[in-house]
């Protein structure tokens, strides 16, 4: 007899709508771990959930060792109050066909957060600051759709309130870029400087996406 899933499991996978882009953390029985993306393809609520093969590229060998193995599938949803969704499951088996795709086990729980209870999202992020035609190396430690705050080496800049700031962040190959802001708060301490960041109206989709991401990735299960 199958077991009837709880109604969260139900209401949360009919958040996650077919094609919608997944990230996701494959845990291997040796340790090892891989970070990769995918998309969902669809699902049976008391069966499996089917998901696109990670797009990350990796050995045979761990090909191998998919099935039975711990996966965290995290996604932003497009419900009105953009629900970030995380859960952990198994990879029951690999289907080839008619393409490649990872089949899952439904999970026993899923966890929810909205986006209007985390607007300015806590990271730990490298990235670059570029002013005056220095460049300068700087950890972002909060990230919004309008704005951002770093930390840097005493005095790394020479830079004052309203003027101008490149932030280079780079994530991986596919998710990368430039955003353009003003200095709103710059100050300076004995053993680092920090400067808030107020972004200009400039390139909305990658900070969308940047947001995302790192929203997604606070997720903790």
């Amino acid at each position: 007899m199958i077991k009837k899933p709880t109604s969260e499991i139900v209401d949360g996978l009919r958040l996650i709508d077919i094609g919608m882009v997944l990230f996701i953390e494959i845990h291997f029985a040796n340790g090892k771990k891989l970070q990769s993306r995918s998309s969902l393809i669809g699902y049976q609520i008391n069966r499996f959930i089917l998901i696109e093969f990670p797009t990350k590229d990796f050995s045979e060998a761990y090909q191998h060792m998919l099935a039975n193995a711990e996966i965290v599938v995290r996604a932003m949803t497009n419900s009105d109050f953009k629900d970030i969704i995380a859960f952990k499951s198994s990879i029951l088996s690999v289907v080839n066909q008619p393409v490649r795709m990872l089949c899952l086990s439904v999970p026993k729980s899923i966890t929810k957060k909205k986006i209007r209870e985390q607007q300015r999202v806590n990271i730990e992020q490298n990235v670059f600051l570029m002013h005056n035609d220095n460049k300068i190396s700087a950890k972002m430690l909060d990230f919004s759709a309008t704005g951002c705050f770093v930390t840097l080496a005493p005095k790394a800049l020479s830079i004052m309130q309203d003027q101008d700031v490149h932030v280079a962040i780079s994530i991986n190959d596919s998710l990368s870029g430039i955003l353009t802001g003003k200095a709103v708060k710059v100050q300076h301490l004995d053993d680092e400087m920090t400067l808030g960041i107020k972004f200009s109206d400039e390139h909305p989709e990658l900070k969308n996406t940047l947001f995302g991401h790192f929203l997604v990735s606070s997720v903790k299960k």
